[in-house]
């Protein structure tokens, strides 16, 4: 999956996160809510690790791209 897809996907699971989290103040018996909780904390702990995972496959990607061969070839030798 694609950074910013990965980005996007954290935003929106922290956002309802957020919600569940208001809803529990105003109901913290509810077993529902506590499960609905619980799995969105794994989703974001998953995505997450993706998120950690990815930088570093572009990092190895962008190593060998045109823009870095450019920048080396205007180095000049005195």
């Amino acid at each position: 999956m694609e950074l910013q897809t990965l980005q996007e996907a954290l935003k929106v699971e922290i956002q309802i996160h957020q919600k569940l989290v208001a809803q529990m103040k105003q109901d913290p018996q509810n077993a529902d809510l506590k499960k609905q909780l619980h799995e969105l904390q794994a989703k974001i702990t998953a995505l997450s690790e993706k998120q950690v995972e990815t930088p570093s496959s572009c990092r190895s990607h962008r190593a060998g791209s045109p823009g870095d061969r450019r920048r080396d070839r205007n180095v000049e030798i005195a």
